[in-house]
């Protein structure tokens, strides 16, 4: 919450449920004010996962009463709850994406032996024509920021600045990695890495166009699959997706178990659940639009764009 502030400048709320003088319930919420896509309040925004975290189902519900009530104060849309697994209530539960979660076997050659020949080819393919997985800290967001910024404008999507990469690295000192893979000295794909317990997760990977030819997105995620193995983590989350895209089906490759990502709107005054309508001719322009613009232009414009997109 506070790389959030730090990063968009938006207001944070902290709501706790008290019990006999003991914090029993907590639910952190932002307020995301933007004239293009309204105003409302979101849990843990620009992350899959961080909705009410409580004691009993009698604090979930004066957490998610009280958050009503600070919603309508601050005359909000919605209050947005992204809870990330099943909760019991009365708000509209939506689940449009998937998070992919491998887990661990005991050994690399386990783990190597589960996918498919043609995956073990082609990782060996890479590794024998000069691609080099090299692991870092926040000094290596200077090679893995160009790669995302790159990538995301390929896709039409407006990038986050990068400072957001800079502050998330300041606040969890010692939790977060970079994986870079090189071509012959030069940076081609790299992802941001974060480590909680016994779960790497990697929310953020990207790659350049000209390298793919190599697999060097299939270098990458065997990379993070083997070092987390070889150092005692038990799964990896390898990230949210929308079913039945190609990034889902990537995924699916490394033999994941899909889990639903629940979150949960609270409707204020009779507002409806917010959709973004990706097959609206509208939708598809400004994609297209975005894909052409010079990637300076794009790297600078996106942060504005995307605050109001959590």
């Amino acid at each position: 919450m506070q790389v959030v502030e730090q990063t968009y400048g938006h207001k944070p709320f902290y709501l706790s449920a008290i019990e006999d003088d003991r914090i029993v319930g907590v639910l952190p919420l932002s307020l995301i004010d933007s004239r293009v896509f309204g105003r409302h309040l979101v849990s843990v925004p620009f992350f899959s996962y961080g909705g009410v975290l409580a004691n009993t189902d009698q604090a979930i519900d004066a957490l998610l009463t009280s958050a009503t009530e600070r919603g309508k104060e601050l005359n909000v849309r919605h209050i947005e709850l992204r809870q990330g697994h099943e909760l019991s209530t009365a708000w509209t539960g939506v689940a449009p994406k998937v998070t992919m979660e491998s887990e661990l076997p005991a050994n690399v050659d386990e783990l190597l032996g589960r996918l498919s020949p043609k995956m073990r080819k082609r990782i060996r393919y890479s590794r024998n024509h000069g691609l080099e997985a090299r692991w870092g800290g926040p000094e290596a967001i200077t090679e893995f920021y160009p790669i995302f910024a790159t990538n995301m404008r390929n896709l039409g999507t407006p990038v986050y600045p990068r400072s957001w990469f800079e502050n998330i690295c300041r606040e969890v000192p010692g939790e977060i990695r970079i994986l870079t893979i090189y071509d012959s000295g030069k940076p081609v794909a790299a992802g941001f890495i974060s480590l909680f317990r016994g779960t790497v997760e990697l929310p953020w990977a990207a790659s350049i166009p000209e390298a793919r030819d190599k697999f060097s997105t299939l270098l990458l995620y065997w990379s993070l699959l083997e070092w987390s193995l070889e150092n005692g983590f038990q799964r990896v989350d390898l990230g949210r997706c929308t079913p039945g895209s190609g990034n889902h089906e990537f995924k699916r490759r490394w033999v994941c178990k899909e889990r639903p990502l629940n979150w949960y709107y609270g409707l204020i005054n009779g507002a409806a659940v917010p959709k973004l309508r990706t097959g609206s001719p509208k939708y598809r322009f400004a994609i297209s639009l975005w894909k052409h613009l010079p990637l300076p232009v794009a790297t600078a414009l996106g942060p504005l764009v995307v605050r109001g997109l959590p």
